[in-house]
């Protein structure tokens, strides 16, 4: 349930996390009714229902009143999934207390001011949680870009070294094995288990004598 009014185009952040489970809601005003292009295609694109609820009558909190009266409405209709509101305004905090001891799902209401936010904050236990979350955590800038080029360098240096030989299609092996490439150990046992024996430990040989 999106507060596009309080929100904008920020409240979208994380659409890409959305999927064919989900319902989006974007609640919204003549004074807020465009979109960037880009933002409601990854909306559209992912598969998840799409509602545009527009505000009929201008008013202080209108907007708001719209989405808790929604939120009851999909609670009272039998949900008992989780539902999230997208906005910065804190006076949510009230319809979270109300139906945490009334909803049948504890956490059944999730408030952030991102899409993003949200599925992060709603603690599921599945795939895109848990994207979301690797998605979203703060890193160093200097430390990612050095990994990130890192990753670059052994991606190229691997295709050079495999080029012409049995292994050269392989490259999705090669690179589930190289993420083990901290720990010899590890490397050899994957290398073998991928690879098979002969052909793993030939594989395991090139990686530590051209890569490590």
């Amino acid at each position: 349930m999106i507060d596009y009014e309080n929100t904008g185009g920020q409240g979208l952040r994380g659409a890409e996390y959305l999927g064919a489970e989900d319902k989006v809601i974007i609640f919204y005003s003549k004074s807020c009714d465009k979109i960037e292009y880009g933002l409601l295609k990854l909306i559209l694109d992912s598969g998840s229902g799409l509602e545009l609820c527009r505000l009929e009558r201008s008013g202080k909190n209108a907007l708001d009143f719209y989405i808790a009266s929604m939120l009851g409405e999909i609670f009272g209709g039998g949900y008992q999934g989780k539902a999230a509101i997208v906005s910065r305004d804190q006076g949510f905090k009230a319809v979270q207390e109300y139906w945490r001891e009334r909803a049948s799902k504890k956490g059944a209401v999730v408030l952030n001011s991102t899409i993003g936010g949200c599925i992060r904050s709603a603690n599921e236990d599945n795939v895109r949680t848990r994207t979301a979350r690797e998605g979203l955590k703060h890193v160093s800038m200097e430390a990612e870009v050095a990994r990130y080029r890192e990753e670059e360098r052994l991606q190229k240096r691997t295709k050079e070294i495999f080029q012409d030989t049995k292994y050269q299609a392989m490259e999705e092996q090669m690179w589930e094995l190289l993420k083990e490439k901290e720990s010899r150990k590890k490397l050899y046992v994957n290398a073998l288990r991928i690879f098979g024996r002969e052909d793993g430990l030939e594989v395991y040989r090139k990686i530590r004598e051209e890569l490590l």
